[in-house]
């Protein structure tokens, strides 16, 4: 028969906050026990880098961070090498992206919060064995 997917989630974070939370505890329920959860984030800034790792370790719920340098300032580029990095591995190599996402209450909020979302989702569309899927929340006034 075909051979099983190894299954990898991704769960791209630019801070920790309650969304983030969610959407780690949305992931592990997307693994199954072979599977990996992994935290990404694409380091813009190296100076902010620490204070997320140590925010990370009291809120990130056991799961692994993984911190992508960026060079050139882009989001994209190391996210898409680390993707391609994991799925060199074989066709069997099935990758999940989960997108904390904003719900501000206006919508135009929504538009600028929400741009890199659109971005990576764009990138992903048409990539073999890769899955895109947003955790949507509210956020607070």
């Amino acid at each position: 028969g075909p051979p099983e997917f190894q299954h990898t989630v991704l769960v791209l974070i630019g801070d920790v906050h309650r969304g983030v939370v969610r959407a780690v505890q949305y992931a592990k329920t997307l693994a199954a026990p072979a599977a990996h959860v992994r935290a990404v984030y694409v380091e813009a800034n190296p100076a902010g880098t620490a204070k997320l790792e140590e925010k990370w370790g009291k809120w990130g719920l056991g799961v692994p961070l993984v911190v992508l340098a960026s060079p050139y300032r882009s989001l994209l580029r190391p996210l898409l090498d680390y993707i391609d990095q994991i799925q060199s591995r074989g066709d069997d190599q099935m990758v999940t992206i989960v997108l904390p996402e904003f719900l501000p209450r206006r919508w135009w909020q929504h538009v600028l919060h929400n741009q890199t979302a659109l971005v990576i989702k764009g990138a992903l569309l048409f990539r073999k064995n890769t899955v895109v899927t947003d955790v949507p929340y509210l956020l607070k006034r």
